[in-house]
């Protein structure tokens, strides 16, 4: 965890130096790849007894994806690596991998705006589940909402709020894991 935080760190300084530019955001042109990674915390169930501290886990969150158009990108990603359940004592190791698309919901609804700083994001993805205390592939689905804020015209920060929704992914009924993560988006 601490090379990953020094990784962040040192990329974020030599991306900025390299890219000072006068339009800073990431959303500015067409037909662009981006990688991001987040951390952050997850819980399993949205339900009043699940709100306890020992039901948080860590959140690691990869994504690849091609930005079509201002509007929309594509994506393919990875969630993981394991939660906690109030059921019982044990980290269920867990992993997610996901095709999936955005929405930038800013740009939908102002086209022509200067300032592309900013920018608010709905996503969908759809993907495949795998409890590894089950040894169960699971089909999934993920929707969530992203807040970015781009430094450069190569980097942005970025907040996620997003849930994988499923069945029988832990407890044997419609299951919920939702998560917020902040990270980092670098485009090429």
């Amino acid at each position: 965890m601490r090379f990953f935080i020094i990784y962040i760190l040192l990329l974020l300084l030599v991306i900025e130096l390299h890219s000072q530019t006068t339009d800073k955001s990431i959303y500015n042109s067409e037909d662009k790849w981006f990688i991001s990674a987040g951390i952050g915390a997850q819980i399993s169930g949205i339900k009043d007894e699940d709100f306890v501290s020992s039901n948080l886990s860590p959140l690691i969150n990869i994504t690849l994806g091609k930005q079509i158009s201002s509007l929309i990108t594509l994506h393919i990603g990875f969630k993981g690596f394991y939660f906690n359940y109030i059921a019982d004592e044990l980290k269920h190791n867990y992993y997610f991998i996901y095709l999936g698309s955005s929405i930038n919901l800013i740009d939908l609804a102002v086209n022509s705006r200067e300032n592309k700083a900013w920018n608010l994001l709905i996503h969908t993805s759809i993907g495949i589940f795998n409890n590894t205390l089950l040894n169960k592939l699971q089909g999934c689905l993920n929707i969530g909402v992203q807040n970015n804020y781009s430094i450069s015209e190569y980097l942005a920060l970025s907040l996620d709020i997003s849930g994988i929704i499923g069945w029988k992914i832990y407890q044997g009924d419609e299951d919920i894991l939702p998560g917020i993560s902040l990270g980092i988006i670098h485009t090429f």
